[in-house]
């Protein structure tokens, strides 16, 4: 019976502080400043292999920041998004399969964003004001 109790306790406790962040970044967001919003990148002329990191978001050009390495990768200013779809089968295994997988076009080719549904609108409004 202890366990249980703890369980929840530690459920509960893990659901406050992702709420309590996703507030915070939206917050962040709707004010100008810039928040991470962490998703996996796919370039299409880089090869086939998803990269998890951060999407910057804010004031500015939208930034990628990898989470292994420290150099970050501005994206294409004309970066627009052209398809919004599920992973497939053989993408959910490298990729949340809950994921959204946001399709950009742009002059230096394809890219595609995984984001998380809670942050997509984040995602998909900085595609439309960049």
């Amino acid at each position: 019976m202890i366990e249980v109790v703890v369980g929840m306790a530690g459920a509960a406790l893990v659901g406050w502080l992702i709420h309590r962040k996703q507030q915070q970044r939206s917050s962040a967001i709707a004010s100008g400043q810039q928040a991470g919003v962490h998703c996996m990148l796919k370039f299409a002329e880089r090869g086939s292999r998803w990269k998890a990191g951060r999407l910057l978001i804010g004031a500015g050009p939208l930034v990628w920041k990898p989470s292994f390495g420290r150099k970050e990768t501005a994206l294409p200013a004309d970066l627009r998004q052209a398809e919004l779809r599920s992973p497939s089968m053989r993408e959910g295994m490298s990729i949340n399969p809950a994921s959204r997988i946001v399709e950009c076009e742009s002059s230096d080719g394809k890219i595609s964003i995984a984001v998380m549904p809670p942050d997509l609108d984040h995602v998909i409004k900085a595609l439309k004001g960049a």
